[in-house]
C-alpha cells in the first residue's frame, strides 16, 4: 500500500476512535487562504454528528483504498464552517506527489454555471432578454435552422444540440467566436425547445454571446463582475506551464487498459487555444465553495449582490425533465416557489460540488480521476448520510 494513503487511513481510523478530533483540520498556508469567508469548526459545534461526518469521509478513503480513484480533496461546509477538509491520494501518481489541501483543478463543466450568471447579470441590467433569439446578436445563427434558437434554450439546453458532435474544424479554430460561429452555420441537431440534451456547445454560444454583448472577452466579463466581487483569487480562466501557479495543478488520469493513466498535467499547454467557455476554468475547493454560497445567500456577498433574489429563484427551478435549470443541476427540488432547491453542477474529470440550503450545507469533493463513476456515489452517499 502507498505510504500516503496508509497514512491516511491511520488518521481515519485514529478519528473514529476519537470522535470529532482529527475532522477539523489545523489550517495551514497551503490549506486555508486568507481570502476566504470560511472558518473551521467541530462537526458537534454546529450541531452536526461526528460519526455522520466521519462516515462520509470514510467513503472517500475507502475509495482512494480500492484505487477507484487517485487523489481527492473533500470539504463539508456548515453555516461558513468547514467540519470536514481532506486531502488524499496522489496529485502526480508517477512522480509520487501527495494530493494537497487547497490545490487548484480543471473543473470542466463546473464552468458552466459561471457562464449561466454571466448571461443573468445581463438580463437583470437589460442588457439582453431570456426570450431572445441567438440570431439578433450573432449573425451566424440567422439562418434557417439556428435562427430560432433562444437564449433560454441555451441556458436550459434545450436548443437542440448533443453532446460530442462538433462542427469541422471547431478545434481549430483561433478564438471562442470563431468557433461559435461553425456552431451557427451548422445548426441543431434536433428542433429547438423539443427536449433537453445537455450540449457543450450551448454554454460555448452563451460565452461568445456574452463577449459579443459586452465588447469584452467572456472571460474578462467573469473575472470583473464575478471572480473579484467574490475574492475567488485561485479561479483562473488560461493555463500555461509558466503561469506562477502551475505547480498547483493536479494531474489528470483516466482508466485505461493497464490501470490509471495520465493524460495531462502541468507541463503541457490547454487543448484549446481559446477560452472553452464550457469547461475551461481552473480553480479550488474553497473559490468554488464561495461561489455556491452566494448562490444559496440568494445572491448577496460581503458588500453588494450578485444577482437579485427572484433570478436565483427562476434560475433554480426545474426547467425540464433531467434535474436541470438554468445552467444548474437540480439535486432535489423545493415544494416551495419561495425557497431554494438543492444545487450544483458536476465536471468530467472528476469534481462536484452541490449545495444544499435547506441544511445550509455544501459538499465539495474534487478528483482529477476522470470516469469513475464516484461522483454519483458521492452525491448518493451526501443523500443517505444526511438525508436532506
Amino acid at each position: 500500500m502507498d505510504r500516503y494513503i496508509l497514512v491516511g487511513l491511520i488518521a481515519f481510523m485514529i478519528s473514529v476512535a476519537s470522535g470529532c478530533n482529527m475532522l477539523t483540520p489545523v489550517p495551514s498556508a497551503t490549506s486555508f487562504p486568507a481570502s476566504s469567508t470560511f472558518s473551521y469548526a467541530r462537526p458537534d459545534d454546529v450541531g452536526l454528528s461526528c460519526c455522520k461526518v466521519e462516515s462520509l469521509a470514510g467513503r472517500v478513503h475507502k475509495w482512494v483504498k480500492q484505487g477507484k480513484i487517485v487523489g481527492a480533496e473533500v470539504i463539508v461546509i456548515k453555516n461558513d464552517k468547514i467540519v470536514l477538509h481532506d486531502a488524499l491520494g496522489w496529485s502526480d501518481r508517477e512522480g509520487r506527489i501527495p494530493l494537497e489541501r487547497n490545490s487548484i483543478y480543471r473543473i470542466r463543466s463546473m464552468t458552466k454555471p459561471f457562464i449561466g450568471t454571466a448571461v443573468l447579470i445581463l438580463a437583470e441590467e437589460g442588457r439582453l432578454s431570456l426570450d431572445d433569439t441567438v440570431a439578433r446578436y450573432i449573425q451566424s445563427f440567422d439562418n434557417e435552422r439556428s435562427g430560432g434558437i433562444t437564449i433560454h434554450q441555451l441556458l436550459t439546453h434545450t436548443a437542440g444540440y448533443v453532446q460530442g458532435v462538433y462542427p469541422s474544424d471547431y478545434w481549430n479554430a483561433p478564438t471562442l467566436r470563431e468557433a461559435v460561429d461553425k456552431i451557427g452555420r451548422m445548426g441543431p441537431h434536433h428542433p429547438p425547445g423539443e427536449s433537453f440534451r445537455y450540449s457543450d456547445l450551448s454554454t460555448a454560444t452563451l460565452g461568445a454571446l456574452v463577449a459579443e454583448i459586452t465588447g469584452d472577452p467572456v472571460e474578462r466579463f467573469l473575472e470583473s463582475r464575478i471572480f473579484v466581487p467574490l475574492g475567488m483569487s485561485d479561479t483562473h480562466t488560461f493555463f500555461a506551464p509558466n503561469v506562477v501557479w502551475a505547480a498547483r495543478m493536479n494531474s489528470t488520469y483516466k482508466r485505461g487498459w493497464f490501470g490509471w493513466k495520465r493524460y495531462w498535467d502541468n507541463t503541457k499547454k490547454q487543448a484549446a487555444p481559446f477560452f472553452r467557455a464550457s469547461g475551461g476554468i481552473y480553480t479550488t475547493v474553497f473559490d468554488y465553495a464561495r461561489f455556491l454560497s452566494v448562490w444559496m445567500d440568494y445572491g448577496k456577498y460581503d458588500g453588494g449582490r450578485i444577482l437579485s433574489r427572484s433570478s436565483i429563484l427562476e434560475a433554480l427551478k426545474e426547467t425540464s425533465t433531467a434535474n436541470y435549470g438554468c445552467h444548474w443541476s437540480i439535486y432535489n427540488d423545493s415544494t416551495s416557489t419561495k425557497e431554494l432547491c438543492s444545487f450544483g453542477h458536476g465536471g468530467s474529470d472528476g469534481t462536484i460540488a452541490i449545495a444544499y440550503p435547506k441544511l445550509d450545507m455544501l459538499f465539495l469533493y474534487f478528483t482529477q480521476s476522470r470516469g469513475t463513476g464516484t461522483l454519483n456515489e458521492f452525491s448518493a452517499a451526501v443523500r443517505e448520510i444526511f438525508k436532506p
